[in-house]
């Protein structure tokens, strides 16, 4: 039998497929090529980002360095202002970020937003499947473990807690603190344990009366400085720049730790989109993972150990599900701060 398609059937096709666009709402193209030659011209790229301001130059000079008479020019704040930010600038039409590197919360709110472009970068076939978005909105450049860190001079090896248990006995009633920067812990563990378990290890915990604390680097210093024992979630790379410094603190090897990844996204209105997917392509690849490990921060690429390496090597993590808190990132991170008697 033979069919003809009529020129009005045709129509008919386009009109269904604006349709299911239209219904399923918008998805942006998948680019995944750079063209250099286009880059270069751009000259210019813009990185927003979430992570230390030292830490972001560190990578941008290594890019420059890397492609010659290009030029990055970063913005650092917290998640929270950094979203303001982006999503402000793009009400007035004024979009400035070519790329973004920071924490998932931050991330999926910007997709939510439209914000993102989809580029599936040739070096993302070296990356754990937990660590990219299967649809190309964003790839881990690192990732993040959590732990609880003790100040050593009053707290002995064997005395630490060797599982996230031992955190509810009543000998450390008041003498631990929590950062109230890193919801990703709280999140980790009710994945980890379930919901329900979950939240009722973490009402036990808030009635042991923790430390409430807004800042990283001030838990940090105040667990050097003996302040209190422990920092209940802590990143231990972190520790271990401290320990550098002569601090008197460790790590507990608990089992597992929950982890969770900084990504990196190309923006959907990027004024250099090919400078800005050769970025990512930079900080995905073994170059920029080597920048990162050497900062010292842990790669998220397969095959590039740590610094030092038992940040990672033989220690059983936990990824946490990005794509299981996409709808509910906002709730949970009010949960934990309630919780927690955080501000």
């Amino acid at each position: 039998m033979n069919i003809r398609v009529t020129g009005s059937f045709h129509c008919l096709i386009r009109v269904w497929l604006i349709l299911i666009v239209w219904t399923l709402g918008y998805v942006s193209p998948v680019f995944s090529q750079v063209n250099l030659d286009a880059a270069r011209r751009e000259g210019k790229v813009t990185i927003y980002s979430s992570i230390s301001l030292g830490d972001i130059t560190i990578l941008a000079r290594a890019f420059e360095k890397k492609y010659p008479g290009m030029q990055v020019t970063t913005y650092r704040a917290g998640k929270i202002k950094l979203a303001q930010r982006m999503v402000t600038e793009a009400r007035a039409g004024k979009h400035q970020f070519d790329v973004l590197l920071s924490s998932a919360f931050t991330t999926l709110e910007m997709k939510t937003q439209k914000l993102l472009a989809r580029y599936e970068s040739p070096e993302r076939s070296h990356y754990r499947p937990e660590l990219k978005d299967p649809q190309g909105y964003w790839t881990a450049a690192q990732i993040n473990t959590m732990s609880v860190s003790y100040n050593t001079r009053l707290v002995k090896k064997d005395e630490a807690p060797q599982q996230w248990r031992d955190l509810l006995n009543l000998k450390w009633r008041g003498k631990f603190a929590v950062n109230g920067n890193r919801p990703e812990w709280y999140i980790g563990l009710l994945q980890m344990m379930g919901d329900a378990e979950g939240q009722k290890y973490m009402k036990a915990l808030a009635e042991n009366k923790p430390i409430p604390l807004e800042s990283a680097t001030l838990a940090d210093e105040l667990l050097s400085a003996g302040e209190f024992p422990l920092y209940v979630n802590a990143a231990p790379g972190n520790t271990e720049r401290s320990k550098k410094k002569g601090a008197p603190v460790e790590w507990a090897r608990i089992s597992p730790l929950p982890t969770y990844p900084i990504l990196a996204s190309v923006a959907a209105h990027a004024k250099s989109p090919n400078s800005a997917r050769l970025v990512a392509d930079f900080l995905l690849s073994e170059d920029g993972q080597k920048v990162l490990r050497d900062i010292p921060r842990i790669p998220a690429r397969t095959g590039i150990d740590a610094n030092p390496p038992h940040l990672i090597r033989g220690v059983d993590v936990f990824f946490i599900n990005i794509g299981a808190m996409a709808n509910q990132a906002d709730q949970l991170e009010a949960d934990f701060r309630k919780t927690f008697n955080l501000r």
